[in-house]
């Protein structure tokens, strides 16, 4: 904790007691079959509960509103929450993709080693059982990245973070986030699954730091303010409530300040 707030982590930034702590709660999510399990909480994204905002899209709504990134914020916050009940001070570390080889591999070896001490490593896999899907999914997740080569680069992001418009970033920023799910490819490449996958999550916490570096330099930007009190459903959160990333108990390990946001 830090100025009493929570503090996500680089994955590579993590010491080997963290580690354990986060595939320790990952793996009791997992054996957890109500609302309060991995398995549920990966099915409000895509399959089969299909809440996510994607490209101003709704798969629930006939509205085009621009909500990615207001809605996972809130996503991961109530999957932090629920990581938090089984271990207690777990945070959702951040996959920093900018950093190749050698200081780190393509995909991380806390998500890419698939035995840890004898057992199953529950960052690298999650058992999909969806009997009501259509066709119905009983599989291991996967994966199948692409070339090391083709992964964004630290230039790529100072593109996106460039744009001082909030339509702007926002776009580019989605657009990025695309990118990786593209990479990692497998179940990360398809929307009904992606959360399926242990590494979805830090991918979007890498996704929402960014967006809070962002607002650490511009402020709300010109959030439109018919967004304001928009509910980002299945949760129990307006787009106004999580705005600020410390009024929701966190921040990230690089930012560690208290940056104080002005909104509409």
């Amino acid at each position: 904790m830090a100025n009493g707030l929570r503090i996500r982590v680089a994955v590579h930034n993590l010491s080997d007691q963290q580690v354990t702590a986060l595939r320790d709660a990952y793996a009791q999510m997992t054996a957890i079959r109500d609302n309060r399990g991995y398995g549920f909480l990966a099915g409000l994204h895509g399959t089969p509960g299909h809440w996510c905002w994607h490209h101003q899209h709704n798969a629930r709504s006939a509205l085009q509103q621009r909500l990615f990134l207001p809605w996972h914020r809130a996503y991961l916050y109530n999957f932090e929450m629920a990581a938090r009940s089984r271990v207690a001070n777990v945070t959702i570390p951040w996959w920093d993709w900018t950093l190749h080889s050698p200081r780190q591999t393509p995909i991380p070896k806390i998500f890419n080693d698939q035995v840890v001490s004898g057992r199953p490593n529950s960052l690298f896999r999650f058992h999909i059982n969806l009997p009501s899907a259509n066709p119905r999914i009983n599989r291991n997740t996967e994966r199948d990245p692409a070339p090391e080569a083709e992964m964004p680069t630290q230039g790529d992001v100072d593109e996106v973070m460039s744009n001082t418009d909030w339509a702007d970033f926002e776009g580019a920023l989605e657009d990025l986030h695309d990118r990786i799910h593209g990479w990692v490819s497998g179940d990360m490449g398809i929307i009904d699954t992606a959360a399926y996958d242990p590494i979805f999550w830090s991918h979007h916490a890498m996704i929402d730091r960014l967006w809070w570096l962002w607002q650490a330099r511009n402020g709300n930007g010109n959030i439109t303010p018919d967004l304001l009190d928009v509910v980002l459903a299945p949760f129990n959160f307006r787009v106004r409530d999580v705005l600020n990333a410390n009024s929701l108990g966190y921040d990230y390990a690089a930012a560690q300040n208290v940056v104080t946001i002005g909104g509409p």
